[in-house]
């Protein structure tokens, strides 16, 4: 069983939105230092000519640049053989717009990603939500 740093975990996520195409809106992802993150394990069994599923979990919680100013939000997604299982999102904004905007994209989130590609995902701003979207492309891409 191989356990990935969280620092790379982090490090992969916040490159990954610096290093986005230069033709995309900007909307980074800026780790949120009173963060508590579970960043997962990786873990890959082979047994004869079979291999078990590979599966990772991440719960994090970040911040992105909105008309708000930095607004936080929690994120936990479980990817298995590069498949979106599981994806939840916690809203933490604290600005009216900003908390519902969060709050749209947390109840639709599982349906509009689950089943998906996580390295490759591209969705339309999830329950009208597009700066959360964009943040959560980023953050799942790092998968």
């Amino acid at each position: 069983m191989k356990k990935a740093p969280l620092a790379l975990l982090a490090t992969s996520v916040f490159l990954a939105s610096c290093s986005s195409g230069m033709n995309q809106p900007e909307t980074p992802i800026l780790p949120n230092p009173s963060v508590q993150v579970d960043s997962g394990t990786m873990s890959s069994v082979a047994t004869g000519n079979t291999t078990t599923p590979q599966s990772i979990s991440r719960d994090e919680t970040l911040s992105y640049r909105s008309p708000d100013g930095i607004v936080p939000v929690e994120f936990a997604v479980t990817v298995t053989d590069g498949i979106i299982t599981t994806a939840t999102a916690t809203p933490k904004a604290e600005q009216a717009v900003s908390k519902q905007k969060q709050e749209a994209f947390a109840s639709a989130l599982s349906q509009a990603v689950v089943g998906k590609k996580a390295k490759d995902l591209s969705v339309d701003a999830i329950g009208g939500a597009s700066l959360t979207t964009a943040a959560f492309e980023t953050f799942v891409h790092g998968f």
